[in-house]
C-alpha cells in the first residue's frame, strides 16, 4: 500500500480470494492516468487547440464544441494534461440528480487546489444539461478561488443553447487530420511507416469519406493486428478495410444458403464464440439447438459430417490452435447483427442460450467474458435494457453459482459502465440496485463495479453507490464497507465527499450506520480538521455517534483523536472544539472521554479537555459543572 499520492494501491484485497473482475491491482486514479498517458501519444492535435489552450491557461476554463466524432471529449482532457501540474490532480467530473435534500449537480467539494477538471456533457440528457449550466457560473467560482482548471465539452444538441456569459470560453475543435491520426495509432501499437507514402488506394478513398475518431482508432488496431501476420503494409490495410466494411449483404447470402437449424446454430455459435476452441464451439451449438428448437442430427454418430467440415460450410475454420475463426474478415460481427435484427425471435433463446453456455467445458474465461460483451452489445444496439437486468437478476439470484454466473454479470455491467454511449444508464440501475435489497451475489458484483470500473471516470458516482451498498449491507458482512473505505483512503477529495454526505440531510433510518461509518473514518488528515465546512461536518457526525452509538464503540476514536492531536497545538485546540461541541455537553459522554484522555494522552492536553468542557457547561447551564477529576473511569 502507498500514501495518497504514492504509485499503487492494492484495491483487490477486500473482495476476498476470488475476484469477480481480473483488474489492474492499482488505483483507479493510476489506471485513468495511465490512460491519459496513452492519449497524449495517440492523440493528432486538431485545428483550434492552440486556441483552446490559450483560453484555459487564460481563464481557467474552456468549452469545446464541434461536430461529433471529432474527438472533443480527447481534445479536452489532453489540454488539461498539458496545463502545468502545480501539484493538483486530473479528474472528471459526472453530474447526477441530487438526493437526500442536497441542491447541487456539481459540488464543489470536489475541487481541490489547482486540479485539472473534465466535465464532459457530450452524451448528456436536456435536464443535466439545463441543471449543470445553472449551476455554472457558481461551479466556476469555486474553480477559480482554488486556481483549478475546467474543460467543459458541450452536448451536440443541446450546446446552441449554452447561456451568453459562457460563450466568451467557448472554442470549436475541428476534426484532426485523419492520416496523422492513423500514424499516431500505428507508432504505438510498432508499425513504423509513413502511411501517407505507402497507403494503398482503398486507404486513401475510406479516410476520404471522413470516419469518426473511433472508427479510425479500431482501422489502426486492426492494421496493426494484420501486421503481425504476413504480407506487406498494402495487404495489411487491405485486410483491415476489408473487416472494417459493412459485410450484412454478404452475411445475409450466407444465411440463405444454410437451410437446416443445426446449420444456422453452427453459424450463430461461432459469430458468439468466435475464437473459442472447436469443443465449446460444438458444445455450445448443440445447446442452441435445444433452445431454438431444432433437430440434431440423427444418423448414428459415425455417419455424421465432422466439425471441419460443418464449419467449412458456414465459411469459418480452426485454426492450428484448435480455435475457430471465420475466413472472411468482418463475418462475426456482422453475422450477430443479421440474425439479431432480422430473425428477433432468436433473442429470447439466445439469453437463456447464452446463461448455459457459461459452462461449457472447454470455454476459456477470455472467451466468456466476449461471449457475455457481444450479447450486451446487441441488446443495446436496440435498447433492450430489460432483457440485460433481468440476465443480471438471473445470474445473481443467491442459488447462483459464483464462478460463471456472477462472473458474468460483473462483466455485463463493467461493459456497460465503459460504454461511452450507454455508461449513464448503467450507473443508473447500479444506483437502483444499491440503494434497495440486492442478493448477496449481486452486492458482490455491484462493489466490484462501482470499485474497480466506475471509480476510473466516474469517481463520485461510485462513491454515492458503495455508501448506499454500505448502509444497506447486512451483518455480518463488511464486503461493501471494506470497500468503500479502501476507495476513499485513495484520495482526500473522495474523503471530503463522503464527509460531507454524512453530515449532511440524509434519511434517518441511516443515521445510525453513517455514525458507525464515521467512525471509521477517524483517522482523517489534519488539514480536515482545521478547514471551516470540514469541521462543521465533522461536528455533526460526532454528534450523530455520541447520540446513536454504545460508548465502547466510539471511545477508541475519541482516545485516537486525542493521541494524534497531543504536542499540536492547532491540531489540539480544534479537536477539543470538536469533541465538546458535538457532546451537546452531555455528562456522561464528556465524563467518558475525559476519563479515557487521562490514562491516554499528556496531562497538559487532558487539563485543556477538562477547560474546555468546564467552559461549554457554564454557558450552557451557567453553574459550574461536576467535577471531573473524580469521575468514574
Amino acid at each position: 500500500m502507498s500514501d495518497r499520492n504514492g504509485d499503487t494501491y492494492n484495491v483487490n484485497n477486500y473482495f476476498g480470494p476470488e475476484p469477480l473482475l481480473k483488474t489492474p491491482r492499482t488505483t483507479p486514479r493510476r489506471v485513468a492516468d495511465d490512460q491519459l498517458r496513452r492519449l497524449q501519444q495517440e492523440f493528432a492535435r486538431p485545428v483550434g487547440m492552440g486556441q483552446a489552450y490559450d483560453v484555459l491557461a487564460g481563464e481557467h476554463t474552456v468549452i469545446l464544441h464541434g461536430m461529433a466524432g471529432s474527438g472533443r471529449a480527447s481534445a479536452a482532457r489532453v489540454l488539461l494534461c498539458e496545463l502545468p501540474p502545480d501539484g493538483g490532480m486530473y479528474h472528471e467530473l459526472t453530474p447526477e440528480a441530487p438526493e437526500g435534500g442536497a441542491c447541487r449537480w456539481l459540488s464543489p467539494d470536489l475541487i481541490g487546489e489547482h486540479d485539472r477538471m473534465l466535465l464532459d456533457l457530450s452524451a448528456t440528457d436536456e435536464q443535466t444539461w439545463n441543471a449543470v449550466q445553472e449551476e455554472l457560473s457558481d461551479f466556476r467560482h469555486e474553480v477559480l478561488s482554488r486556481r483549478a482548471f475546467l474543460a467543459l465539452v458541450l452536448p451536440s444538441r443541446f450546446g446552441e443553447g449554452l447561456s451568453p456569459q459562457f460563450t466568451q470560453f467557448r472554442r470549436k475543435i475541428e476534426r484532426p487530420d485523419a492520416w496523422e491520426a492513423v500514424n499516431r495509432h500505428l507508432w504505438l501499437a510498432g508499425v513504423q511507416v509513413s502511411v501517407r507514402d505507402l497507403a494503398p488506394p482503398a486507404l486513401r478513398t475510406y479516410l476520404d469519406t471522413g470516419p469518426s475518431m473511433r472508427e479510425l482508432a479500431r482501422l489502426a488496431e486492426r492494421i496493426g493486428t494484420a501486421a503481425r501476420g504476413p504480407g506487406d503494409f498494402s495487404a495489411w490495410c487491405e485486410a483491415a478495410l476489408a473487416a472494417q466494411t459493412d459485410r450484412t449483404s454478404d452475411v445475409a447470402d450466407a444465411v440463405r444458403r444454410l437451410r437446416k437449424g443445426r446449420q444456422r446454430a453452427l453459424f450463430l455459435t461461432t459469430a458468439m464464440l468466435e475464437g473459442a476452441r472447436t469443443e465449446a464451439v460444438h458444445r455450445a451449438t448443440s445447446l442452441l439447438v435445444d433452445e431454438a428448437g431444432s433437430t440434431h442430427d440423427e444418423r448414428p454418430l459415425l455417419e455424421h459430417k465432422q466439425l471441419s467440415l460443418r464449419l467449412e460450410t458456414v465459411g469459418a475454420e480452426a485454426g492450428p490452435d484448435a480455435r475457430v475463426h471465420f475466413t472472411e474478415p468482418g463475418f462475426a460481427e456482422a453475422a450477430r447483427c443479421l440474425f439479431w435484427n432480422d430473425l428477433p425471435d432468436v433473442r429470447e433463446p439466445l439469453g437463456k442460450w447464452l446463461t448455459k453456455v457459461l459452462r461449457v467445458r472447454g470455454l476459456d474465461e477470455s472467451d466468456a467474458a466476449q461471449a457475455v460483451a457481444r450479447f450486451t452489445d446487441l441488446c443495446l444496439r436496440v435498447q433492450e435494457f430489460e432483457r440485460l437486468t433481468d440476465l443480471v437478476g438471473r445470474w445473481t439470484l443467491d442459488s447462483a453459482h459464483r464462478g460463471t454466473e456472477v462472473r458474468a454479470a460483473a462483466r455485463l455491467l463493467q461493459h456497460g459502465v465503459e460504454d461511452e454511449r450507454w455508461s449513464g444508464w448503467f450507473r443508473y440501475m447500479i444506483y437502483k440496485w444499491s440503494t434497495g435489497q440486492p442478493s448477496k451475489h449481486l452486492r458482490e458484483v455491484l462493489v466490484e463495479v462501482c470499485a474497480k470500473v466506475m471509480s476510473i471516470h466516474h469517481p463520485e458516482p461510485a462513491l454515492v453507490r458503495l455508501h448506499h451498498l454500505t448502509r444497506n449491507e447486512p451483518h455480518p458482512s463488511t464486503v461493501a464497507r471494506d470497500a468503500l473505505l479502501a476507495y476513499v483512503n485513495e484520495d482526500v477529495r473522495l474523503q471530503r465527499r463522503l464527509l460531507a454526505r454524512l453530515a449532511t440531510k440524509q434519511p434517518e433510518r441511516h443515521h445510525r450506520a453513517d455514525a458507525d461509518l464515521f467512525l471509521s473514518l477517524t483517522e482523517l488528515p489534519g488539514s480536515f480538521l482545521l478547514a471551516a465546512p470540514t469541521r462543521e461536518w465533522l461536528t455533526v457526525c460526532w454528534r450523530m455517534a455520541f447520540n446513536l452509538l454504545d460508548p465502547d464503540r466510539w471511545t477508541v476514536c475519541t482516545t485516537r483523536w486525542l493521541t494524534t492531536a497531543d504536542h499540536d497545538d492547532d491540531l489540539a485546540e480544534t479537536t477539543l472544539s470538536i469533541l465538546v461541541d458535538a457532546s451537546d455537553t452531555s455528562y456522561p459522554v464528556l465524563s467518558r472521554i475525559y476519563a479515557d484522555a487521562r490514562r491516554s494522552v499528556s496531562p497538559e492536553l487532558a487539563s485543556r479537555l477538562l477547560n474546555s468542557i468546564n467552559t461549554a457547561q457554564r454557558a450552557r447551564f451557567t453553574h459550574v459543572a461536576p467535577d471531573l477529576e473524580v469521575s468514574p473511569s
